[in-house]
Formats: structure tokens, C-alpha cells, sequence
């Protein structure tokens, strides 16, 4: 199956190169980069979902009072349906999906959601009259329409569930809500308790003083007393963490920043430029009108559960630390549950190790909903 699968991707970036670079030829023009318009075509064309029985779409949908837009990509619509619940607050998986997600849709209709406000309804959203719903509460509710909306749409009595980092604590309060929709939910970069940024801080800072690091010593005692006593902490003293967090291997395993993720969006077939001007304006909007509610959330508080439970955690995470989301786990009941480390990861698991990962959905996630795996041998 490894090899299918590597051979699959491989030949999919030949052939994605391989008509860049005829194009280029065929305008007789020297070596430029092609427009934005020419790579997300070959994209989309390269990820075309062809079967007959398979699925692709990108449609928005009502929900809470909004237009709120998912894709849903799958070669056979007979496939279990997982949806990924985004992280942030406010930062679609969607416009990246591109560079991760194809292996997944032979097993499964993968389907992004951009919550409200952001991403790919942020160009036409009210900000100023949505603010009053960006609240938890009302994300949850968010999260069981679309859930609801799925299990019509696609004919399917039950889905799992991936959340991913704040996407989490949407899919936490969601398995405890509704188990009965759920094959399984899938914590990838799990948060828990509010205690999680202590938790952070003291290791950026442990980090930076074992490094000498002056400058991040001096910003990190700068925003101190974190996180605040009273639940309060500001988005920009969570963001000043992080980014220190990042130097010392706790966003991407091996990469001091975020930049390669932030640009992704500039190849999404499913956005517009429109779409992608407007989406890191609309993730700080996001981020700014949730941070109250999230600083007061505290998912440790759930633990028991009555669906299938899975944690896949990159060891060197500082975003969602692995730590306490180990020790939340150990304390949760479920009908089944599953703890996956991932031991050359921090936050972005998909990208980081996108075979284990793949590997992970394949052999722990698919047969919990019934779906038989079996793969012939190799000639």
C-alpha cells in the first residue's frame, strides 16, 4: 500500500511539473513564475476527482444564520465521511488542503468547513454583525448544524469527527453532545484545559534560557504574569508565546516559523485572490472576538465519552501541548480510545509526517466505522 500510495503522489508532481513547465515552453517566453490563475488550475486539475462514483464539491451552506462554505472531495461516495474542524480560531484547513489531503480520499469524503466569518466566506461576511455570535457556544451549535447538514447531504447516520487544535475544542464538546452522529472523534493537536499555557510558557521559557536567547528571555518576562490569573489573557501575548514556541521545534518539527503554511492559500484552487487577500485579516478577527471564551473553556472537565476516541499528538507540540493532552487522555472513558504519537512532529502532523498520518487514518480510524480494510498484495 506504501508504495501505491508514494507512487500516486510521485506521479502526481511530475505530471503537475511536467505541464508548468510546457506551458512556459509552449508561450516561448523566458523561465518567469506562472500566475497564480495557471497554478491552481493544474492543481485542480491534478486533484480532479474522476470516478464516477466519487465526489467534489464546494458549495456554501446556511448555518447558524450564515453562509458558511465546505468542500467535500471523495473518489467513491460510499466511503465513511470525515469532516475536519479547523483550527485558529480562525484559520481554515481548506486552502491547504491541496497539499495534504488526496491521499485521505481514497479512504474516506473528506469535507473542510470554514467556520463563520473566516476563510472563504470572509469576503462577503458582516464582521461588525457577526461579532456578537462569535462566542463558544454558539461555534458548537455551528458545529452540530453542520454535522446535521452532513449526515443529510451525504446519506450517512453517522461521521468522525477530526478536530484539529482549536478545532478540538469544537470536537470535544460535540462527541459529548452528540455520540450518536459519531463513528469516532479524532483530537489532532488536542487542547484541554486553560493550564495549557502555563504549561507553554514555562517550557518557551525553560528553552530560551537553555539557549541564551536574550531577546525571546526578555519578550517572554515582558508579557508576564502568563497567562493571566483571571482568564483573561490577550491574543497578542498568546501569539508572542508561540512564536517563540516555533524557534524551539514547537510549530513545525525542524522549522522556526509558520511561513510555508501562511502561503499555501496562494495555490488553493477553492479560493479566489479575493478570498485569500481577506483570509489573515479575517483569522485575527476570529482569533480577537474568541479568546475570551476559549480562555475560559476547559475540556478536562469532559472525560467521559460515549463514541470512539483517538489522539494523534506530535511530541514536540508547544501550540497544543502533548503533555497535558496525554494526561487528559489518560484520565478519559470511552468505548475505545487510542493515543498516537508522532515522534518527528510538533502541531502540523499532516505536513510534518503526512505517511504516518495517513497510516493512522487507514489502520485506526477507518475500521472503527465499520468499513473493512483490506488491501491486496502486491505482484
Amino acid at each position: 500500500m506504501n508504495s501505491l500510495i508514494s507512487l500516486r503522489c510521485g506521479m502526481g508532481l511530475v505530471t503537475l511539473l511536467t505541464s508548468l513547465y510546457s506551458t512556459l515552453l509552449a508561450q516561448n517566453t523566458s523561465p518567469a513564475i506562472p500566475s497564480r490563475e495557471t497554478i491552481t488550475a493544474r492543481i485542480a486539475d491534478l486533484r480532479k476527482i474522476s470516478t464516477p462514483e466519487g465526489i467534489e464539491a464546494l458549495e456554501p451552506v446556511e448555518i447558524g444564520g450564515t453562509k458558511q462554505w465546505i468542500s467535500i472531495r471523495g473518489l467513491n461516495r460510499a466511503n465513511p465521511v470525515l469532516l475536519m474542524i479547523h483550527g485558529g480560531p480562525g484559520s481554515p484547513m481548506m486552502p491547504s488542503s491541496w497539499a495534504f489531503q488526496t491521499p485521505w480520499e481514497d479512504f474516506f469524503t473528506v469535507v473542510q468547513w470554514d467556520q463563520r466569518g473566516v476563510g472563504k466566506n470572509a469576503v462577503a461576511a458582516d464582521h461588525q454583525a457577526l461579532i456578537p455570535t462569535m462566542t463558544m457556544d454558539r461555534m458548537v451549535q455551528d458545529t452540530e448544524e453542520m454535522v446535521a447538514h452532513l449526515r443529510k447531504r451525504l446519506g450517512k447516520e453517522k461521521i468522525v469527527v477530526m478536530g484539529f487544535s482549536w478545532g478540538t475544542v469544537l470536537g470535544t464538546h460535540l462527541a459529548a453532545k452528540r455520540p450518536e452522529w459519531l463513528h469516532a472523534y479524532v483530537g489532532v493537536g488536542q487542547a484541554g484545559a486553560g493550564t495549557d499555557e502555563k504549561y507553554i510558557y514555562s517550557q518557551v521559557m525553560e528553552l530560551a534560557r537553555k539557549a541564551k536567547n536574550e531577546q525571546a528571555i526578555k519578550e517572554l518576562q515582558a508579557i508576564a504574569p502568563y497567562p493571566h490569573p483571571n482568564n483573561d489573557t490577550p491574543i497578542e501575548k498568546a501569539l508572542a508565546v508561540r512564536k517563540w514556541a516555533r524557534v524551539y521545534n514547537g510549530g513545525w518539527y525542524g522549522r522556526t516559523d509558520f511561513d510555508l503554511y501562511f502561503a499555501l492559500p496562494d495555490w488553493a484552487p477553492e479560493y479566489t485572490q479575493a478570498d485569500v487577500e481577506a483570509h489573515l485579516k479575517a483569522m485575527s478577527w476570529a482569533g480577537k472576538h474568541l479568546m475570551d471564551d476559549l480562555n475560559k473553556d476547559d475540556l478536562t472537565k469532559i472525560t467521559t465519552f460515549k463514541t470512539p476516541v483517538i489522539f494523534m499528538m506530535g511530541r514536540y507540540d508547544l501550540h497544543t501541548p502533548y503533555e497535558p493532552a496525554k494526561a487528559y487522555f489518560d484520565r478519559i472513558k470511552a468505548p475505545h480510545k487510542r493515543f498516537i504519537s508522532f515522534e518527528r512532529s510538533a502541531h502540523f502532523l499532516m505536513f510534518e509526517e503526512p505517511g504516518r498520518f495517513l497510516l493512522a487514518l487507514v489502520n485506526e480510524v477507518l475500521p472503527l466505522t465499520g468499513k473493512p480494510v483490506s488491501f491486496k498484495p502486491l505482484p
